[in-house]
């Protein structure tokens, strides 16, 4: 199976210890599907017949591989077997190892006894993304978490002190995976969990490609096709409250413009009211509150399109998820981050990738949210210029 080169390598595991079990070269198909900061997924579809079907079952997982990289690791979910004129297709699903921070929540104190949660929220102040990322996993199932909590073989990988200082409040038992997405959302950082050696591994990355050096166009002979939308804002306007209860209410508002969708402003309450209003850091935690609230509804684009490797841009080796690259819409580029790229491999050992830019999801710094601005209301500007030609 061909991945451009080197080959692409399916491995079978064993959840439990990690250790690699077989190697998969027979499948028919396999689909993969990173996503930046979110749970991936894959499918695989084999011949029922095989020697290697009666592995693929929950209790164990994939690791696949290109070259020496971790592409995508992860247990197995839902295999489903079918027939067809006295031929069996075994079709697994599963999804990759992201899936332990979907499955935990964070613990206002993660190092008391379940008994002992007389915290009502978890406190993250003034440390640097990274290390509070790294905290949160680690104290919850990694680790530094207690032993009915923590994920066996989970480790995490040095830190390496990236995004800048946070300060937060967590409320008790919010979800990991939805904090982590927070907390890297306005630090613009990555972050995954993959089978590195016999071991899961928690990381925490700057994408490498920030600047939308890897562009697509018709003309350039590198994209089949593309398809774009844009969803309207939800906030515009953030009414960030503190205190209230124990201590006195104090109320911050906060506007972002956008320049696309002129009208009413959009406010949204954003609740800080478990946050005491004397707190040396209040400015602190309103300030990222509303930013928070702010970036998650604004305009969002959302680009999908099918890329062709070409010998000097290629998917893998130039950009990957989590990189900022940029699509010739009509007559403008469209910059934005790949959230996801779902990859087919064939029996033949070509592939197709296809790439998602921008979602309703899409949570980029300031820089990347007014270009795209800029190229919306170019777009809704010519849309406005069209309309005034129509004859009368």
């Amino acid at each position: 199976m061909a991945f451009g080169d080197p080959l692409v390598t399916v491995q079978i595991r064993d959840n439990s210890t990690l250790d690699i079990l077989a190697v998969v070269s027979d499948f028919t198909s396999l689909t993969i599907v990173p996503r930046f900061n979110a749970v991936g997924g894959y499918v695989l579809n084999i011949s029922a017949d095989s020697p290697k079907a009666a592995l693929l079952v929950p209790g164990n997982g994939l690791v696949i591989r290109r070259g020496s990289t971790v592409l995508m690791s992860g247990p197995i979910r839902e295999p489903n077997w079918a027939s067809d004129e006295g031929r069996g297709t075994l079709t697994v699903n599963g999804v990759d190892d992201m899936a332990v921070l979907a499955g935990a929540t964070c613990w206002p104190n993660p190092t008391a006894a379940p008994g002992s949660q007389t915290s009502s929220v978890y406190k993250i102040s003034g440390v640097v993304a990274e290390t509070a990322m790294r905290s949160l996993v680690s104290l919850n199932i990694g680790p530094g978490a207690q032993a009915a909590r923590k994920v066996a073989n989970l480790t995490l990988a040095a830190d390496g002190l990236h995004g800048p200082s946070m300060t937060k409040q967590v409320n008790q038992f919010d979800n990991l995976l939805t904090t982590l997405q927070d907390l890297a959302k306005t630090a613009l950082l990555g972050f995954r969990v993959v089978q590195v050696g016999s071991n899961l591994q928690f990381q925490v990355y700057e994408p490498a490609n920030l600047s939308a050096s890897a562009k697509f166009s018709f003309g350039m002979r590198n994209l089949i096709d593309a398809s774009y939308s844009v969803t309207a804002p939800t906030c515009t306007k953030a009414v960030v409250v503190a205190g209230g209860s124990s201590s006195p209410r104090v109320v911050s508002v906060t506007t972002r413009a956008d320049p696309a969708f002129p009208g009413p402003w959009i406010e949204q309450f954003v609740d800080l009211t478990s946050v005491d209003s004397a707190s040396t850091d209040l400015t602190a935690q309103m300030t990222q509150a509303a930013d928070e609230a702010l970036t998650s509804g604004a305009a969002q684009g959302h680009l999908t399109m099918t890329p062709i490797d070409t010998p000097l841009l290629q998917f893998g080796r130039d950009y990957t998820v989590g990189d900022i690259v940029s699509c010739q819409v009509q007559d403008d580029f469209f910059a934005d981050v790949v959230r996801e790229v779902n990859i087919t491999f064939d029996a033949q050992g070509g592939y197709v990738a296809k790439a998602v830019i921008g979602s309703s999801d899409s949570t980029d710094n300031q820089d990347v949210l007014a270009r795209q601005f800029q190229f919306i209301t170019r777009i809704f500007n010519r849309l406005r210029r069209l309309e005034t030609r129509k004859p009368s």
